[in-house]
């Protein structure tokens, strides 16, 4: 396991919001104010490439360029010095621009957005083929309920170990694997008088 801590995105912590920093120092307003730029480029990117997927659509050798950009912000962020932060800000800008520039001269393509829908009770559930790229699917459809293929197969795993999991393979196992399960209706309130 790799000891050095891997470089994060930072993240703009909106310290002009006066109720929530009262007391903040004006090094970290304006370490705050210098990343915003930075901060909003990130976001279209995230946007058009999915979450955090760009350096993984770029060389090795510029991923780990941007790796190093991040690492010396995040350095600058931690001492609080406004004009480092700005300076490595504008550099990871750079560099935010030049993965994307990378991406598209390779082909990559942008994360789908892809969903699987499914009405239920009334209700449109979708089911995204790449979670990565939620806020482009969420502001295509603000009503669609999300879902990623994993909290699928996790609900499955919790499912396949319930009572009426076991009814329905008890189902299946009597009219054939095309049987399909529509709805189930279960009994909030047991009024069954208790045996002792």
């Amino acid at each position: 396991m790799n000891s050095k801590k891997r470089p994060t995105k930072p993240k703009r912590q909106k310290k002009s919001d006066r109720l929530m920093y009262a007391g903040i120092r004006k090094e970290e307003m304006m370490c705050d104010m210098a990343i915003a730029p930075m901060d909003r480029l990130a976001e279209q990117m995230d946007t058009i490439w999915g979450i955090d997927r760009l350096p993984e659509l770029v060389t090795p050798a510029t991923a780990a360029k941007y790796g190093s950009a991040m690492a010396k912000l995040n350095a600058a962020l931690e001492v609080n010095d406004p004009a480092e932060v700005q300076l490595r800000a504008e550099v990871v800008m750079r560099g935010l621009n030049a993965m994307d520039a990378e991406a598209k001269q390779l082909g990559a393509q942008p994360a789908s957005t892809d969903v699987w829908e499914v009405e239920l009770n009334g209700e449109t559930i979708g089911i995204m083929r790449d979670a990565r790229n939620w806020k482009a699917i969420q502001a295509q459809r603000p009503s669609l309920r999300l879902v990623t293929l994993r909290e699928v197969a996790v609900a499955l795993e919790a499912w396949s170990q319930s009572v009426p999991a076991e009814y329905e393979r008890a189902i299946k196992a009597s009219f054939g694997d095309e049987a399909e399960v529509v709805s189930y209706k279960v009994k909030k309130d047991i009024d069954d008088p208790i045996p002792f």
